[in-house]
């Protein structure tokens, strides 16, 4: 894809005709990180900042005509520079490798990560206002974005610079999530997209949920477990 906005455009183009099961996303940095771990393939001689992978059953060759249609409608409007689809199962396995390995080849840099989402229609302005404010403020940090954007569910990574002491780097990056999640408040989205409150996001609740709504949750949590003996500690103190 040319721009983060376009994975919108692609995903409204695609969506309005065809039941995608499954809608991705993935920058360029993540990929290259994917294929430097594993020897993975890469799909397209040229590069793009970001890449949309889709899925869906072409139950028919009337659904893969569709496809096609849509796919050459992406590409004339400017939105789409390059496109594959799979001819086998092993070349579906390694389209999804190059967005399902992500996690696994960039532990070695000490991940800091943040799971958040907004509505999908807020997805680019919500994303590049975040990078441009983290890129600002630590401009050595490598920003690796990838996620479920079909959902408005995206995964923020920031990976350590191997010159910078650990403590030091997540101190830092308690600085990040502040200016995050009043992004993730501006636009009305999640601090926890899909990995829950716990522990670790307890202490920024309050960007995704007003006053009236954690003192509804206190008090089923105080019905339910009065003596405060289930998971204690997580998500209220």
């Amino acid at each position: 894809l040319n721009d983060i906005t376009n994975t919108m455009d692609v995903l409204k183009s695609f969506q309005g005709k065809l039941d995608l099961t499954a809608y991705e996303f993935f920058s360029h940095q993540a990929m290259d990180h994917v294929r430097a771990h594993a020897d993975v393939p890469a799909p397209f001689e040229s590069e793009a900042p970001y890449y949309a992978l889709l899925e869906f059953e072409a139950s028919n060759d009337a659904v893969m005509d569709s496809a096609m249609e849509l796919f050459e409608h992406c590409v004339e409007q400017g939105w789409v520079i390059d496109g594959v689809i799979s001819q086998s199962e092993t070349q579906a396995m390694n389209l999804w490798r190059l967005r399902e390995g992500i996690s696994e080849s960039i532990a070695p840099r000490t991940p800091y990560k943040n799971d958040i989402s907004v509505v999908v229609s807020k997805v680019p302005e919500f994303l590049t206002e975040i990078d441009e404010v983290v890129t600002t403020h630590y401009p050595d940090f490598e920003i690796i974005w990838f996620g479920h954007i079909g959902d408005g569910n995206l995964h923020l990574n920031i990976l350590k610079p191997e010159d910078l002491p650990a403590d030091e780097f997540f101190a830092k990056c308690v600085d990040v999530n502040k200016w995050v999640f009043d992004i993730v408040e501006k636009h009305g989205g999640s601090v926890s997209a899909e990995h829950g409150v716990g522990l670790v996001k307890k202490d920024y609740l309050q960007y995704t949920r007003s006053a009236a709504d954690i003192a509804l949750m206190k008090g089923i949590k105080q019905v339910f477990d009065p003596k405060g003996l289930m998971n204690p500690g997580k998500i209220f103190d």
